[in-house]
């Protein structure tokens, strides 16, 4: 198998746990969600994908000229703003609003609906999340979408995975990298490499797991 140390570590994952997955431009967000579609179907997982701003539907296209293939139809997807065509199985929409008290209880309210529903633990992948905090109107906002972020943690319904393009988020100067890497309990770092990528687990609430790396590799690429 291509990835079987990556699904050893999202085994390691405990339920409640927020993970950081931060990557530099690249193709990984396309190679991150194969790995993550595979896991779901393999492990018989749930898998709930947060989709910001058509940030799936991106990656989705992108994938496929890179002959990535993949079946989304049983993602359950939670859609925030956006305009391009839905991709996955699309449970709940959120409108999205630049003052980010009324962003999250828009948020919360879908998140309940959709989490009351589910199958315990869900896979929980979250995209584009970058692009919610660029939208915000202030650093008062960023903190409290972040603070929203922490209230999640030990939620045992979901393992939670952030996709976060790392130097979209250091544009920002109110140090939102580092107050997600503060809150998450575990931090991974992933580099390209041309077929897939690699990451290096920097941070775990499971001693075991730090300094950990595993490989994503999809099987036919520059063959």
């Amino acid at each position: 198998m291509e990835w079987e140390d990556a699904f050893e570590i999202l085994d390691s994952i405990l339920p409640g746990e927020t993970v950081l997955l931060e990557y530099t431009p690249s193709y990984i967000p396309e190679f991150v969600l194969k790995a993550f579609v595979e896991y779901s179907k393999e492990r018989k997982v749930p898998l709930l994908i947060d989709d910001d701003f058509d940030t799936l539907h991106t990656i989705a296209t992108r994938a496929r000229f890179l002959g990535v293939e993949m079946d989304l139809s049983g993602a359950k997807v939670i859609k925030t703003g956006g305009k391009e065509e839905e991709v996955g199985n699309v449970v709940a929409r959120v409108a999205f609003h630049p003052d980010a008290g009324v962003y999250i209880r828009n948020y919360e309210e879908a998140g309940r609906r959709v989490l009351g529903d589910a199958q315990y633990p869900m896979l929980n992948l979250v995209l584009g999340i970058e692009n919610l905090f660029l939208f915000m109107r202030s650093s008062l906002n960023s903190y409290q979408l972040i603070l929203s972020i922490q209230r999640f943690l030990g939620n045992r319904r979901r393992k939670a995975f952030y996709l976060v393009n790392r130097e979209a988020l250091e544009t920002l100067s109110s140090g939102v990298l580092e107050e997600l890497e503060r809150i998450s309990t575990t931090v991974i770092k992933m580099n390209p490499y041309p077929t897939g990528a690699r990451g290096n687990v920097k941070k775990s609430v499971n001693p075991s797991l730090t300094g950990k790396k595993f490989d994503i590799a999809v099987r036919g690429l520059g063959a």
